[in-house]
């Protein structure tokens, strides 16, 4: 869920009055106080580098398959063209329409599979930002830091508040690679 930026705001702000109002020094604060690139670590992390291969593998399975099906479908229809003359219009039609539930069956597959490729994506991404969350906890609790705050909510800080390296270190470690799992295709619809 991505956080708005009113929200990342209130956030911000509710810290710092928090920070201020409770009476600690700057220099208590400086070790309480974590921040995170989390977008850097999602596309820079092992893991999500070795997503988009997998993904790229897929779709040209996928790519493939689609491919044979048109090909068949070309095929369908340059003999339909054909025949058209031979037929009686009423033989046409009817032929024309069971092409035409072809050619929908085909787009409602495409379609399906994007969904699914899609949901994979996502699916593994996930899969990552839980374990970055993971990490965070459990760096934030080692350093007994309070806050771990998003880099984005940031025009500027200090680079010693930074804990993203640590993090892609240990997910590194932790996590070297996610499978991207392809979700039941018949099973998408309902779930969208």
């Amino acid at each position: 869920m991505k956080a708005k930026p009113l929200d990342l705001l209130f956030v911000a702000f509710l810290m710092a009055s928090i920070l201020m109002n409770s009476g600690v020094s700057r220099a208590q604060t400086k070790n309480n106080f974590g921040i995170i690139d989390v977008q850097k670590v999602l596309r820079m992390s092992l893991a999500a580098q070795k997503i988009r291969p997998q993904l790229e593998k897929l779709k040209n399975k996928f790519r493939k398959n689609i491919d044979i099906s048109k090909k068949k479908l070309r095929k369908t229809k340059k003999k339909l063209q054909t025949e058209r003359s031979i037929l009686s219009p009423e033989a046409y039609v009817k032929k024309r329409k069971v092409f035409q539930r072809q050619v929908t069956a085909i787009q409602r597959r495409v379609h399906s599979l994007n969904r699914a490729l899609d949901r994979a994506l996502a699916n593994a991404m996930g899969i990552i930002h839980k374990s970055i969350r993971k990490i965070t906890l459990e760096l934030a609790r080692e350093k007994s830091l309070q806050f771990v705050v998003p880099k984005r909510m940031f025009l500027y800080s200090d680079s010693k508040l930074d804990i993203t390296s640590e993090v892609m270190n240990r997910l590194n470690k932790e996590m070297p690679t996610v499978k991207v799992i392809i979700p039941p295709i018949s099973n998408l619809s309902s779930k969208k």
